[in-house]
């Protein structure tokens, strides 16, 4: 199985050398939103409108994770989307191409460790021998396995791995399959609601675990308009959370209902209230790439990685800054210039 994932991850990478050189997505933007609670932005900005106010030619798609959409952004078949801190690190240390363009959610308390409601585990100390669902290779299982499970004196041989998306999790723990899992909101909360799992603890103590928003390169040298105006949309449906949280939840429910969720509003509105993000790419984004990739190596992960402060050609949050300077938002310093 895992020389098979590996191979898969290659092929991405290979495919991805090749097709990002071929015709993008012309003037249309091929977006991709997350299913957990960081893709809210995305949801909302579709749903209110947002993007059509801007003139925004786009089709938006939903991913069971931030991997899938890098994946797809290497093959040529996505514009933007998000994916973790650490596949935006291997993407990169392997000489994929793929950019980044901004940083959305922090999701140290977004992402959990829960086992079964029943479950005797009561800290993740408890673990040790059990079948542990998350997704190799995503920053919250870098974060698990390089920040948590070192705080209790484990390794990664201690316990057993089932990788898995991460709407799938709650089912593999109701029906058995694992006995401890990484999840995310709003599916941890909603299965928390119905008493199906009960959470150990978050990454917050552990890792500043975030989202990298990235890009397909060729789009966004030949349109680097579609992503400002994609943006601007973004940055609304931020506003509107700060502004008016209630909206929000009512959109981002219905949305969570009509793919299947089961999401209730009074779930909702507490999720949702806390979404955070810091969006620009700064030099403490840098830092932190430059330490992840020196665990990536260490981990064998990669044989690699470049000096994230000094690589230039990966990063270009200018569409951003442009767009929030538009939305008057105030526009922290350049990292990279």
């Amino acid at each position: 199985m895992r020389k098979s994932i590996s191979v898969g991850l290659a092929g991405a990478f290979l495919v991805g050398l090749v097709t990002t050189s071929m015709p993008a997505g012309a003037d249309k933007l091929r977006i991709g939103a997350h299913r957990s609670l960081f893709g809210a932005w995305e949801i909302v900005a579709d749903k209110m409108g947002y993007w059509k106010e801007e003139g925004l030619d786009y089709d938006i798609q939903s991913f069971k994770q931030g991997k899938i959409m890098r994946d797809a952004i290497i093959q040529g078949n996505l514009d933007t989307g998000t994916t973790g801190f650490g596949p935006f690190v291997t993407a990169i240390a392997k000489g994929a191409h793929v950019e980044a363009v901004g940083v959305t959610a922090n999701i140290c308390g977004l992402n959990a460790v829960y086992v079964p409601v029943k479950s005797k585990a009561k800290t993740v100390a408890d673990l040790k021998g059990v079948t542990f669902a998350t997704k190799k290779g995503t920053s919250v299982d870098f974060a698990f396995k390089e920040y948590v499970l070192p705080h209790y004196g484990m390794k990664e041989t201690d316990l057993k791995w089932l990788s898995i998306n991460a709407t799938d999790r709650v089912a593999a723990l109701v029906s058995g399959a694992a006995q401890a899992a990484i999840i995310g909101d709003p599916q941890a909360e909603i299965a928390k609601q119905k008493g199906l799992v009960r959470k150990l603890e978050d990454f917050c103590a552990y890792d500043k675990t975030r989202m990298m928003h990235i890009a397909n390169p060729k789009t966004m040298k030949e349109h680097p308009e579609l992503y400002r105006k994609y943006f601007r949309g973004w940055l609304k449906a931020q506003k509107l959370l700060q502004d008016d949280p209630e909206k929000f939840a009512h959109v981002y429910t219905k949305a969570l209902n009509e793919v299947g969720d089961k999401a209730s509003y009074d779930v909702i509105l507490p999720v949702v209230k806390r979404l955070r993000a810091d969006p620009f790419i700064t030099a403490e984004v840098l830092r932190y790439l430059n330490d992840m990739g020196d665990k990536q190596v260490k981990l064998g992960w990669v044989k690699s990685h470049p000096d994230f402060a000094k690589l230039k050609t990966a990063f270009d949050d200018g569409p951003l800054r442009q767009a929030a300077k538009e939305e008057g938002i105030e526009v922290k310093s350049a990292a990279i210039k």
